[in-house]
């Protein structure tokens, strides 16, 4: 028993079955674009508004205005809906001049929607922190 050496027994199988399943994720990742270009197109709206729309629905989840998909539940994230404004004030400011009236017109109605009801959020977050002994009302990073 000494001289027999370990049998190594290599499954073939799953090797293939992963070579399978990467060439379709490849095959999708090609696709997927297009197909989301043209259907961003056939309803009239550009990548630079879907961009928008995402990070406003981003915010808009983070600020507990609706749940994120598969959740039951609102969750109020004032950190990430502050940065997510930021992030399209930033867009806003990068892309002066380089959008179209439309494009122009929707980041401009988002962004100080999104500011109001951000600010709205964060003193619901102040009057409630200020009814339970031993939390700050005014935590650091929050801009008031």
């Amino acid at each position: 028993m000494a001289d027999e050496e370990p049998k190594i027994i290599i499954d073939e199988g799953w090797k293939a079955q992963v070579e399978r399943e990467r060439e379709e994720a490849e095959k999708q990742a090609d696709v997927a674009p297009e197909s989301t270009v043209d259907e961003l197109e056939e309803a009239g709206m550009s990548l630079f508004d879907y961009l928008v729309s995402t990070l406003a629905a981003q915010t808009m989840i983070s600020l507990g205005l609706v749940a994120e998909e598969g959740q039951e539940k609102v969750v109020v994230d004032l950190g990430t809906a502050q940065h997510l404004v930021e992030t399209l004030t930033m867009l806003r400011e990068k892309t002066e001049g380089n959008l179209s009236e439309d494009e122009r017109k929707n980041l401009n109605e988002a962004i100080p929607e999104l500011q109001r009801v951000f600010a709205l959020r964060a003193q619901q977050a102040r009057e409630a922190a200020m009814q339970q002994p031993g939390i700050d009302p005014n935590p650091p990073g929050l801009v008031q």
